[in-house]
């Protein structure tokens, strides 16, 4: 495990860690980059991470988004938008991985917003595949929690990261949120048509670019990324080749949730199952 700083175009430091086998043998798969959810620390994929590395992949790799791992310099926070994770963010983790593996192709994989950021990124065409996960639209009218969701982002969380510069921890949303992210990422949960209709990001017309293949794995009991959340995120993909993959908390007798797949307790039940897709040859 190695940490390293990456230093995007537009000059912002993100910090991320370069995972290798712990037996030394470097797998013959590809190298896989781990793109986070909202709000969520690279440290949660870790365990992950490290499974990935001891079961084929050559090295694996997480990173965490400006604003979410180190501080960001003075005044920026009311600067910085959501959709710079995966237009600035993200090529800059897969520029920094080709790098350190340059001998390897790529796989991928994004959690919640970290399947979004694959379209909006226009660097789908690095990845031999990516696979989502709990990643749908983000629009709150099609999550089970519509009511507490608003509340917590309009009612709570504007006025809370207005006069702070950042929507905190403590609002349950996850780690701090600079204002400029939360405040784009509110008012695209809003809309129906989420960012899709955001004329300020022009980006998203890139989902018509991604045909490489997809997996999209859900779980019956995340109340955000539903099945009618999945199929939207799906239906942007248009021109890639999608399989979606849905997996029965009950049939694994644990709660699994819109987090819950990367905690090591599904080390011997789910992580085999998605490892297998990811890091062939």
């Amino acid at each position: 495990m190695e940490d390293i700083e990456i230093l995007t175009e537009d000059g912002i430091q993100i910090e991320a860690t370069l995972f290798e086998s712990v037996a030394g043998a470097h797998g013959r798969g590809p190298a896989i980059l781990i793109s986070s959810a909202t709000a969520v620390p690279r440290k949660v994929y870790r365990r992950f991470a490290q499974y990935l590395a001891d079961h084929g992949a050559s090295a694996v790799m997480t990173y965490d988004y400006r604003g979410i791992g180190r501080p960001l310099p003075r005044g920026m926070n009311r600067k910085v938008r959501m959709a710079d994770w995966a237009t600035r963010d993200m090529p800059a983790a897969i520029k920094a991985l080709r790098r350190h593996k340059p001998e390897s192709q790529l796989a991928g994989i994004g959690h919640s917003f970290g399947g979004q950021a694959l379209g909006l990124s226009g660097m789908s065409h690095h990845f031999l595949r990516y696979m989502t996960i709990a990643a749908g639209s983000g629009y709150l009218g099609l999550t089970r929690e519509r009511d507490k969701l608003s509340r917590n982002m309009n009612l709570i969380g504007l006025p809370v990261a207005a006069t702070l510069g950042k929507l905190p921890g403590w609002a349950g949303m996850g780690k701090d949120i600079p204002f400029g992210a939360f405040n784009q990422w509110r008012k695209w949960c809003n809309s129906p048509d989420y960012f899709m209709s955001d004329n300020e990001v022009p980006q998203r017309e890139r989902f018509a670019e991604v045909s490489i293949p997809i997996m999209a794995v859900g779980f019956d009991d995340d109340p955000w990324a539903t099945r009618e959340s999945t199929d939207v995120l799906v239906s942007w993909y248009e021109n890639a080749p999608v399989k979606t993959r849905w997996y029965s908390a009950s049939e694994y007798n644990a709660p699994i949730g819109h987090f819950g797949f990367f905690r090591e307790d599904h080390r011997e039940t789910l992580w085999p199952q998605v490892a297998d897709w990811l890091v062939r040859e």
